[in-house]
């Protein structure tokens, strides 16, 4: 297996929200897998969404 991690931006506008699903798609049409996505924080504000993904190799 081999591994990746993106680090989505937080989604507040439509236009986010588009951009991270063509990520996501993008992703997936290269054969990667999503497993896990948690929300990373500092100073109590979410910066982001950490996304990993795993495929076969």
């Amino acid at each position: 297996m081999e591994y990746k991690t993106i680090l989505l931006p937080v989604a507040v506008t439509k236009k986010q929200t588009a951009k991270i699903e063509t990520i996501l798609n993008e992703t997936a049409e290269e054969g990667w897998d999503l497993i896990s996505m948690e929300a990373q924080t500092s100073m109590g504000g979410t910066d982001g969404n950490l996304a990993v993904f795993k495929r076969a190799t």
